[in-house]
């Protein structure tokens, strides 16, 4: 059973898809996750959900005190609707469905403080919505991209080096969460 650690919406029951289609993040990875970016500050914050399948990560953000979220994802944008309205935040969230690469491409220049990613594992996605996300100016000075992947598929570090750092990674098998600090756009 999925459901949102901590925050106003605690303890809400979170629908799931039915099938394998979605692999939600686990609760111990989410919590890890909220558990590191507490000391950085999630209050009033702009959030960006890429890959969201059930809302989970945008909907702990806004459960913790983020100000809004966007979701990207191609298939459950009802289930992210639905979760939002039991977590009483319906009214800071906004879903975008189809193709992700369009989805990011219309929020263009719209920045976020967390960009959080967790694509279907090993299928290429990581290194081309990385990139995606700086063509779109989708970030800021300071945002923080949370990037969940296998060791199989890693970040290219080459083409996100003068973008922005790598402020922590955490593994746990073959997942990474890697969380990055980004730059500003002028600088780059």
């Amino acid at each position: 059973m999925l459901r949102i650690i901590a925050g106003s919406a605690r303890g809400t029951v979170l629908e799931a898809p039915k099938g394998r289609n979605t692999r939600p993040t686990l609760g111990s990875t989410r919590e890890s996750i909220f558990n590191v970016l507490a000391n950085v500050g999630i209050i009033d914050t702009r959030v960006l959900d890429i890959f969201a399948g059930t809302g989970a990560l945008g909907l702990e953000a806004l459960s913790r005190g983020a100000a809004e979220a966007v979701f990207i994802d191609k298939a459950t944008g009802s289930i992210i609707r639905k979760n939002a309205k039991k977590c009483h935040v319906e009214d800071k969230v906004k879903v975008l469905g189809g193709d992700v690469m369009r989805s990011l491409a219309s929020l263009q220049g719209q920045t976020f403080d967390y960009l959080f990613m967790d694509p279907p594992y090993d299928r290429g996605f990581i290194n081309k919505v990385i990139l995606a996300l700086f063509t779109y100016q989708l970030v800021d000075e300071n945002s923080m991209l949370v990037v969940e992947h296998t060791t199989k598929e890693p970040i290219d570090w080459n083409s996100v080096a003068d973008k922005c750092s790598v402020w922590k990674e955490k593994k746990k098998g073959a997942t990474v969460v890697s969380y990055l600090l980004c730059r500003r756009q002028e600088n780059l």
